[in-house]
């Protein structure tokens, strides 16, 4: 997606992020080895890893991507893998694109449905329809109907194959069923067809020159044309594709000219075994947004982009919006991601993070939780620090699992023929290899990130003045804690290894992560964090660590990383098209600022009743110096400031009212302008 603010073209953006969980009860009934892809209509766009030998098989994989095109069905396939022979579908999750929306963010179990060709449609077919008025020789009247069938697109495969496609046109009512049929085009998944068939409607009716021509409008009402398209099966038999129909009666007297979507046929997905193949647990969150040109989001973007410059920052526009949400994440996503763009992301999560230090009463609880500022913070190295863990961290991960040592020390989990001592040197070897890796790393640390840890380190050294390790805790809290020890536990999460690791592999790497929180942590290395382990075997392997070595590598580590030496922090400079670059301290993003912010007004709409609640509340505190009825609509948000919240609430809802106004505008617009069956508006083109 190219990185852009601006344009005049209205633009519907898509994306799909999830996790594929685990399946139970799959058919056939013993151990098997399989595997889940997901697909857009018969495309598939994902993969998991073969999970092997499994009667409820974790795959335990996220996914996100952009959809670059229209689809109609989200679909989920479990594999039963074969060596020698094609992989075998077990079932399948179908999801209508319309009903997407039903299960956005919520983990749900969801029962597999048979693969068969009545279901698997995918492609359409373009359309020409029209109706004649036709004065037979003796006086007469009928109409006739037009059926040009000129081409379809996107057919799909059979057997790995393009397909012999030909179609069927059909005009059906209550007692007829007139069926015609296309040339057979060879080799295709956009046949051009080129064809046309004529049908007469009605019966003659008398005419005269006083009256015109009467038509029964009782078989218009019930008739209507369908098209069948088919793979020609030559010694076989025929295999479905899809249909599409279209009743006459919307017809009338015009002509129309359209692309229309191929449907599954109506009880083409049912059946009574559905309850024999098994389920699977998915989350699945769906977003589609229709992007305005760029001027219309100039005052919402303004609003956010001077969040960190109101005093206090919980009244600004950027953390009111993190505070209405339901789930974080939704909102911190496109936050972060439009203030890096913008260069304003290091002053915002220094005015959160100071406001975090406000509520931590001891040093060694720092940025522990789950605030505004550590989840900034997260997104954050997420979205930069990408090629810095790539650099860093793959070729020691990559030996992890391609060449895996045992290293269980938990006597407990130990297989037979194990030896507790040598998985502990295996241990240790990978434990070594990663900390070096990460200490001799700071070079490559991209200065965004820098820049937020020098801004921690300093916050954190102000508010507990009289303890002289906070200033490293504050760093090693995210930079080990929540960046390489995550990276190393989940490697496939950041793209560090393709698939989910197998079970003993991530074991390996837990315990790995383990061992890097605990080494990162500044005085970390002490009897008493020593004696905090539960697990006897941990307190064990890291008596091994106890050297002087160990913290002074890791002190001159966080210094590093959080130095502006020879160098200014980001943040205050114009703003900038960020792009991946060749040097990993440089390493930078693409954002469209646009679509960011596009995201951000539809959390306000979503939330619009919460924002008017809060309104309503800082009007009473600020009126009546205290909350006076209904507290329990706001007592949960952070209200510093009632005066100065209340005004940002009131430009948010004024922007984002006018905002939806100019949305609005643009619905009418794409509604009037959309054609019978075409894709602007493809829901018309399903009609049956």
């Amino acid at each position: 997606m190219a990185a852009q603010d601006g344009g005049d073209a209205v633009r519907v953006l898509q994306n799909l992020r999830g996790k594929i969980y685990d399946a139970k009860h799959l058919v056939p009934n013993k151990m098997r080895d399989f595997f889940c892809t997901i697909n857009l209509d018969q495309e598939e766009v994902f993969r998991t890893q073969v999970v092997e030998k499994s009667l409820s098989p974790y795959f335990g994989e996220e996914f996100y991507f952009e959809i670059p095109r229209t689809f109609q069905w989200l679909s989920f396939y479990i594999y039963d893998k074969s060596v020698l022979q094609k992989d075998l579908r077990i079932g399948k999750v179908a999801i209508k694109k319309e009903d997407l929306c039903n299960y956005t963010g919520k983990e749900n179990w969801f029962t597999l449905q048979p693969v068969d060709s009545n279901s698997e449609v995918q492609g359409k077919v373009h359309l020409e329809l029209k109706l004649n008025e036709l004065i037979t020789d003796n006086g007469s009247v009928c109409q006739q109907l037009v059926v040009h069938i000129k081409e379809c697109h996107g057919l799909p495969l059979i057997n790995g194959q393009n397909c012999d496609p030909y179609a069927t046109v059909s005009l059906v009512g209550p007692s007829r069923n007139d069926q015609k049929k296309t040339k057979v085009k060879k080799k295709t998944s956009n046949p051009q067809f080129n064809e046309t068939f004529y049908f007469e409607v009605t019966r003659s009716s008398s005419y005269t020159k006083k009256s015109q021509f009467q038509v029964e409008e009782e078989d218009i009402e019930k008739l209507e044309v369908r098209v069948d398209l088919w793979n020609n099966g030559n010694l076989v038999q025929d295999v479905f594709l899809g249909e599409i129909k279209v009743p006459v009666k919307v017809l009338r007297n015009d002509s129309f000219q359209a692309w229309y979507l191929l449907q599954p046929r109506e009880n083409g997905n049912k059946s009574s075994k559905t309850d024999d193949l098994g389920s699977l647990r998915l989350n699945i969150c769906y977003t589609e947004d229709c992007v305005l040109p760029s001027e219309y989001y100039t005052s919402l973007r303004n609003l956010l982009l001077k969040s960190s410059d109101v005093q206090p920052v919980s009244a600004s526009a950027a953390y009111i919006l993190c505070e209405v949400c339901r789930d974080k994440y939704d909102a911190v996503l496109p936050l972060v991601r439009l203030l890096l763009h913008h260069h304003k992301l290091v002053p915002f999560v220094a005015a959160v993070a100071e406001l975090d230090l406000k509520d931590t009463q001891e040093a060694n609880t720092i940025f522990r939780g789950n605030s505004l500022a550590t989840r900034c913070v997260d997104e954050m190295m997420k979205i930069v620090g990408k090629h810095y863990l790539k650099v860093t961290l793959k070729p020691v991960i990559d030996e992890i699992c391609e060449s895996p040592k045992p290293c269980e020390i938990d006597p407990i989990k130990l297989r037979e023929g194990d030896n507790v001592e040598t998985n502990m040197e295996n241990l240790r070897y990978y434990v070594d290899k990663v900390f070096r890796e990460i200490v001799r790393s700071s070079i490559s640390c991209p200065t965004l990130m820098c820049d937020v840890f020098y801004s921690l380190r300093h916050l954190a050294a102000k508010r507990f003045p009289n303890d002289p390790h906070v200033q490293y805790s504050a760093v090693s809290s995210f930079v080990f804690l929540r960046f390489f020890a995550v990276a190393v536990v989940s490697p496939h999460t950041f793209h560090l290894r393709p698939h989910h690791p197998d079970a003993q592999t991530s074991r390996t790497l837990t315990l790995i992560s383990k061992a890097i929180q605990t080494l990162g942590s500044w005085g970390s290395l002490t009897k008493s964090k020593l004696s905090s382990f539960k697990e006897t075997f941990m307190c064990e392997f890291f008596k091994t660590f106890q050297e002087e070595k160990f913290t002074e590598s890791v002190k001159k580590f966080l210094d590093d990383v959080s130095s502006t030496e020879s160098k200014e922090p980001s943040g205050l400079s114009e703003p900038v098209h960020l792009k991946e670059g060749d040097v990993p301290a440089d390493t930078q993003i693409e954002v469209d600022g646009d679509r960011e912010t596009e995201r951000i007004y539809s959390l306000f709409t979503i939330n619009m009743s919460k924002l008017q609640k809060l309104e309503e509340a800082c009007g009473s505190i600020a009126v009546y110096q205290g909350p006076q009825k209904e507290p329990d609509d706001y007592s949960n948000f952070t209200i510093e400031d009632s005066v100065a919240t209340f005004h940002t609430l009131k430009q948010i809802i004024d922007t984002v009212e006018k905002l939806s106004e100019s949305h609005e505008k643009y619905q009418k617009k794409r509604s009037s302008n959309a054609k019978y069956g075409t894709e602007e508006n493809p829901i018309i083109g399903k009609v049956s």
